[in-house]
């Protein structure tokens, strides 16, 4: 591709996983909408000045907020085991 520019638009899109989107798309609104933010700052986090933990802390807290188990919070979110008791103790 010599002499051609690669943008961050050209980036995203080939990164975009449409499976994920495909099986966000089944979940109700509120969950679908935390999940895409999530997907899309873990996306742009490399391209733009973004938080690049702040969003998985936030899923984090709404499935505890659901009770999902702990070791499943930490398989999702890929958040450290020392943020997840911060988040427990805060609660």
């Amino acid at each position: 591709m010599a002499g051609s520019s690669i943008t961050n638009f050209d980036i995203l899109k080939d990164c975009l996983d449409l499976e994920l989107i495909r099986d966000l798309a089944r979940l109700n609104d509120e969950a679908f909408r935390l999940n895409l933010a999530c997907y899309l700052c873990d996306l742009m986090g490399g391209l733009t000045p973004l938080p690049t933990k702040k969003h998985k802390v936030i899923l984090a807290k709404e499935l505890l907020k659901k009770g999902i188990e702990k070791n499943r919070v930490i398989e999702l979110t890929s958040i450290s085991k020392s943020t997840l008791k911060r988040l427990k103790n805060a609660r």
